[in-house]
């Protein structure tokens, strides 16, 4: 990813060698573009980790698709940065090779999905967890969904008579919201539930279903892209490019939504600790955690450390852009550098028509 960083100031630069900037007539643009996204990274996906032999511990894991019989765990490497995204870009171009925009995005991820069977343990009389002879089959699916602005430069070469023209745009990402949904569908394999699964701390059913959401934290990224503007009229063009995004955020909690096992609401029985975790910078012996701290409060929320989630993405994006330019509604080109030219040139042929014939 820092290849491709490079790669982007470095055609940035190059633009800037070339360009020559004179004074010229400057003007608002207003684009909307729609497009898709690919995951140029291997990074893991967390997602929750549902474990019987450890069933009061609650946390985020990397998601993997798990065989137990066969003793198979292949984990997923993705990014939230894979998928669609739609937004809209306002800008300001000082002349026809310099300018700036605010870019609002909203981007949605492709469900990211795995398959896990486990083993599925119980307690025996002894209160050790034993194997049960069953599994617990587990289908997950996590999404994302965001709101990004992205303020960025724009290094353009648009000659008055171009009728397409390309560009280059750097800027940042400040993802000012963004949200992980994690979907689980638990299915008892060969052993049914009893009271010992309905109660603390399994929670579990024949069939127990939940909803679990991670909102991130605030973060700074790297946005860019290369493209190519086709100019028919000067007031509506039409543009594709490639864009490319480098990003990587932390949680700033989950919250447990939803936990029905066979359609009993089980949320109430699970207490704030299990309810809901609040992600810090690091654990100590004071964290609200059983893991660090023996006296940790059951009533408060739980306390853990996040893992990274990835939205990096490679991608394209097609659009329209609006020039708003009064000198381009009055049919004259907005970017024109050599108005005296045309104003000599009508002078010249007023004075052609009133001179008196020979």
């Amino acid at each position: 990813m820092k290849k491709f960083v490079w790669l982007i100031l470095v055609l940035g630069c190059a633009n800037i060698s070339k360009a020559q900037v004179t004074p010229n007539f400057p003007g608002f643009t207003f684009r909307w573009a729609g497009g898709y996204g690919w995951a140029p990274t291997t990074e893991y996906i967390p997602a929750p980790v549902i474990n019987t032999l450890t069933p009061a511990i609650d946390a985020l894991g990397n998601l993997a698709n798990i065989n137990a019989p066969n003793s198979s765990n292949q984990v997923l490497h993705n990014s939230f940065g894979h998928g669609f995204n739609v937004g809209l870009r306002f800008g300001y171009m000082f002349n026809p090779y310099i300018g700036v925009d605010l870019g609002v995005m909203y981007a949605q991820s492709k469900t990211i999905s795995a398959y896990q069977q486990t083993t599925l343990y119980q307690p025996d009389t002894s209160g050790n967890s034993v194997p049960s002879g069953g599994y617990l089959d587990n289908t997950i699916t996590v999404k994302s969904q965001s709101l990004v602005l992205s303020p960025s430069v724009i290094f353009a070469y648009s000659k008055p008579k171009f009728k397409f023209y390309p560009y280059l745009r750097i800027g940042v990402a400040l993802p000012v919201f963004t949200q992980i949904t994690d979907n689980l569908n638990m299915v008892m394999d060969g052993y049914g539930a009893t009271q010992v699964t309905y109660a603390a701390p399994y929670f579990l059913g024949d069939v127990t279903t939940a909803n679990i959401q991670t909102v991130m934290q605030f973060t700074v990224g790297f946005t860019g892209a290369v493209g190519v503007v086709y100019r028919p009229v000067n007031f509506i063009n039409f543009f594709a490019e490639i864009n490319g995004q480098y990003l990587n955020m932390k949680g700033n909690y989950t919250l447990v939504n939803q936990w029905n096992a066979d359609g009993y609401d089980m949320l109430p029985y699970r207490g704030p600790y299990r309810e809901e975790t609040i992600y810090v910078k690091s654990l100590n012996s004071q964290s609200n955690n059983a893991q660090t701290n023996p006296n940790y409060n059951p009533n408060q929320p739980k306390q853990d450390v996040s893992p990274v989630f990835p939205f990096s993405y490679i991608g394209f994006n097609l659009g329209v852009q609006l020039v708003l330019n009064k000198k381009v509604f009055k049919d004259e080109d907005g970017f024109d550098q050599d108005r005296s030219k045309k104003v000599k040139k009508e002078k010249k042929k007023k004075t052609e028509e009133v001179k008196p014939a020979q």
